[in-house]
């Protein structure tokens, strides 16, 4: 399906995986979504979740604040329970049912509302993890990825405030300034929190020029479906992956040197690898 916005989780009472791993014990697929190879027949066949390796006795865990929508069992599941987990966004009516599988036993009622975190069952050795965003089946491990990013977010929060570190994905982006990442780094340390109130306030004004450029990337990157590659979060809202790594270039290559033209605008200074044309150069062009 399609990811949009709206598909970003919001929960009041927080995040959590549906189980936990020690330090020293890696996470374990041992069936992915989608087209798969049955393991004990090597037929080809359709798999509508996700299932993991995990200990017997293991505690299942919601995920975020839910009820209990279902409880049963059948030849192919097994023993499951489902739990709904509404969007608390203002204004959306979103939902996502989570069916869990193969588990041992559970310890929650129909109708029993649960909080992030919560022991809701009793894991055999394999959990099978299926989703659906209002009625339309999505790969778990996408939905899994954004609960993960939003408990990063979330943990930030709680023990740094309404301030925390910015958290940044992992890609792999490539710009024009790489060689000289090291000492811009410095820059940023120095300076940014004078470059960002000097903005706010207006005393430093970002030239047309480059708000219509970063402008132009960012409605290239719509048009071009580089956005919601996967499902949004709260540390990814764009949805951002490979597709987008060209525009995630651009724009930081934009932001950059803007604020190397802040520097020698407003504070005289410049990479010391610049030369006197490239300094010209920084203050006259966009």
């Amino acid at each position: 399906m399609e990811y949009k916005q709206s598909m970003n989780l919001v929960s009041p009472s927080g995040y959590a995986m549906p189980f936990e791993l020690s330090e020293t014990t890696p996470l374990e697929i041992t069936l992915g979504y989608g087209k798969q190879t049955h393991p004990v027949t090597g037929k080809e066949f359709f798999h509508h979740g996700v299932d993991f390796k995990v200990y017997p006795h293991t505690w299942l865990k919601a995920l975020a604040t839910g009820v209990v929508s279902g409880i049963a069992s059948d030849r192919e599941k097994g023993f499951n329970i489902t739990v709904n987990y509404r969007n608390y966004a203002a204004g959306s009516s979103a939902v996502y049912d989570v069916v869990y599988s193969h588990i041992k036993e559970s310890i929650c009622n129909f109708g029993k509302s649960v909080n992030a975190g919560d022991n809701i069952a009793v894991c055999d050795d394999t959990l099978h993890i299926e989703v659906r965003f209002n009625g339309d089946e999505i790969d778990p491990i996408e939905f899994l990825t954004m609960v993960r990013d939003n408990l990063i977010v979330y943990e930030q929060k709680t023990i740094q405030g309404n301030n925390p570190e910015i958290a940044t994905l992992d890609f792999k982006v490539e710009t024009p300034y790489d060689s000289q990442q090291p000492e811009i780094d410095q820059m940023y340390q120095r300076f940014f929190g004078k470059y960002m109130i000097d903005l706010l306030t207006s005393r430093y004004k970002v030239p047309n020029g480059t708000e219509q450029v970063l402008r132009d990337v960012l409605a290239e990157g719509a048009n071009s479906g580089a956005y919601y590659e996967h499902t949004p979060s709260m540390l990814n809202p764009l949805g951002l992956g490979e597709r987008s790594l060209g525009i995630i270039g651009r724009i930081q290559t934009i932001l950059t040197h803007d604020f190397l033209n802040y520097l020698a605008l407003m504070h005289g200074v410049f990479l010391s690898t610049m030369t006197e044309y490239e300094k010209k150069k920084l203050l006259t062009t966009p």
